[in-house]
């Protein structure tokens, strides 16, 4: 029976390892990260665990460097994650201390929280394109000038949107007549953290414009973070960002997704499901769904579609919802079945 993190790593440190405790409370071992990061192994006991009087423990390896934590009230990092399977956890028991982490997380009120410790996720504000203009902001104009003068090509992008299902009401998109990349041929979709523009992704509307998607900004942002609702008790995981606006989730941007982005998307405290596109670049992400610990879904819809924005163009957004938490699976032998069945 499991309960808690910190008793639960303990254990499996203690296990099979000489450990020597030192006054400053740490437990001395050696570090079974080295030969994950590309050190040979450790023999001379440079792993340490150390827990706090409010039960928080921390890991660090004076060989490779390797660190995690964890602290009551805050989600299981994938990096301390990684270190419970290293030291020998399975995965249900990793499963079971996910959610206990979140359990704890509901309970524990926000100013009771130690300063984080760890690095902070920090992306640099970026601009828009110049002179993009949102489309709210176009139709305030135009309908004051009862629709007169408006641009074919921004007559066109608002036709996109509409055709694709997503409420340009709920949803920032942008225009520009600037001709550079082709923009005043796409889409632009503001990237946000933290409440702040970080960059942009942008969409060809014009048949013929290449790439499709034209981007500027860092690696490893989840697009739409910021409009999942606190009280979720899920998200949905795609790959493109019209997918993501379709069903409310969150777009990793690409058919893979960096540790960095599965913290952030893990930070979240909730059941993630993945939904890979119907291609063979979509095994991509359910091999990293795998290794996350994370649901995947192959819906019905894959039947006749090729991901969840055209689903819902199709048979609507309940129905694909539906469909996606029908078909959930958190087996990691079922979802490798289904992605041979799926992608073979």
């Amino acid at each position: 029976m499991i309960k808690t993190v910190s008793d639960f790593t303990v254990n499996l440190w203690k296990t099979g390892r000489k450990v020597k405790s030192s006054p400053s409370g740490w437990q001395s071992g050696n570090a079974p990260c080295c030969v994950h990061n590309g050190e040979s192994a450790d023999t001379r006991s440079r792993g340490g665990v150390h827990v706090d009087a409010d039960g928080k423990i921390s890991y660090s390896c004076f060989n490779c460097n390797f660190k995690a934590s964890y602290q009551p009230g805050r989600h299981l990092t994938f990096k301390f994650r990684k270190l419970l399977r290293w030291l020998g956890a399975n995965e249900n028991d990793v499963k079971r201390l996910v959610i206990e982490a979140i359990r704890i997380r509901e309970l524990v009120a926000p100013e009771e929280l130690k300063a984080e410790q760890e690095e902070k996720i920090e992306f640099k504000v970026r601009e828009l394109p110049a002179d993009a203009i949102s489309f709210q902001q176009f139709l305030s104009f135009h309908i004051l000038n009862n629709f007169q003068d408006v641009p074919p090509l921004l007559n066109l992008a608002v036709d996109y949107v509409n055709n694709r299902k997503i409420d340009p009401a709920k949803y920032d998109f942008y225009w520009t007549d600037s001709t550079d990349h082709s923009l005043h041929q796409r889409v632009i979709i503001p990237m946000y953290w933290e409440g702040k523009i970080v960059g942009y992704t942008s969409r060809a509307f014009v048949d013929g414009v290449k790439p499709k998607y034209y981007s500027n900004y860092e690696p490893n942002l989840v697009f739409n973070l910021n409009n999942q609702l606190p009280d979720a008790k899920f998200v949905i995981v795609c790959e493109g960002p019209f997918d993501a606006m379709s069903v409310d989730g969150v777009s990793v941007m690409s058919n893979d997704c960096s540790e960095t982005q599965a913290d952030i998307i893990d930070s979240l405290g909730r059941e993630v499901i993945v939904v890979p596109d119907a291609d063979r670049a979509g095994a991509q992400l359910v091999n990293r769904a795998i290794e996350y610990g994370w649901s995947v879904s192959f819906p019905v819809f894959f039947e006749t579609c090729k991901d969840i924005n055209e689903a819902v163009v199709k048979y609507g957004k309940l129905f694909v919802l539906k469909s996606i938490l029908d078909a959930r699976e958190t087996s990691r032998l079922k979802i490798e079945l289904m992605k041979k069945k799926m992608y073979n």
